[in-house]
């Protein structure tokens, strides 16, 4: 082998030995740039599996105005999930105690059938809710005190049911949601032989 080979064969193995020297480096370098490839895949979700989105976006520009938001408005106007129209977002309003619903009671002078303003009152937010819930049906039950025969006080309460159911057909809702009961003198819920007892006695019902 001449001087010039031997010179070639020199410079041939410093450079695998600065290859292999350097290998690691690359090695590591490459990878890192593999990992910063998939961060960057994985930040503009592409590749990625579709997520459904729960939240309804995408009607009007802060997200309001549709079902699924979190505290979002309603129908009415009104963010807090109650309704001005017999309605709400957060559940029956029969079940809520501040609703004008929650009146179910309406009371008669003494052998009487009208009903006085505060019974109109109510009458008119079950008539509203049950012209909005056409599937939900009412009872109308009609009493009575104690004084007068059996059968007077049973004529009595059908009496005062009818008007009830009267007032809430002339407001709209249709009859076959509506059904009228009389229990006369039979079901007090004051027991007492007094006016306070018998003031609490003189009523209809509304039964959901």
């Amino acid at each position: 082998m001449n001087t010039e080979s031997k010179q070639l064969g020199l410079k041939q193995m410093k450079v695998q030995k600065m290859i292999l020297k350097k290998l690691p480096v690359l090695l590591t370098a490459a990878a890192l740039s593999f990992l910063t490839a998939c961060t960057t895949i994985s930040d503009d979700n592409t590749g990625d599996a579709s997520v459904e989105d729960r939240t309804g976006g995408g009607i009007g520009q802060n997200g309001e105005g549709y079902e699924g938001q979190t505290g979002g408005y309603n129908d009415s106007g009104m963010g807090d999930g109650t309704a001005i129209n017999g309605q709400s977002t957060n559940g029956d309003p029969l079940s809520d105690p501040n609703s004008p619903l929650s009146i179910r009671t309406i009371y008669f002078e003494y052998d009487s059938t009208m009903i006085n303003s505060e019974g109109q009152s109510a009458l008119n937010a079950h008539a509203e809710y049950l012209s909005l819930n056409p599937t939900k049906q009412l009872i109308i039950e009609g009493h009575t005190d104690e004084r007068g025969t059996r059968e007077y006080n049973l004529s009595l309460g059908e009496r005062r049911g009818n008007a009830v159911a009267d007032f809430l057909t002339a407001s709209g809702v249709p009859g076959q949601q509506i059904e009228v009961r009389s229990y006369g003198e039979e079901n007090p819920v004051a027991l007492d032989h007094s006016e306070s007892a018998w003031q609490l006695n003189r009523r209809v019902e509304l039964l959901y």
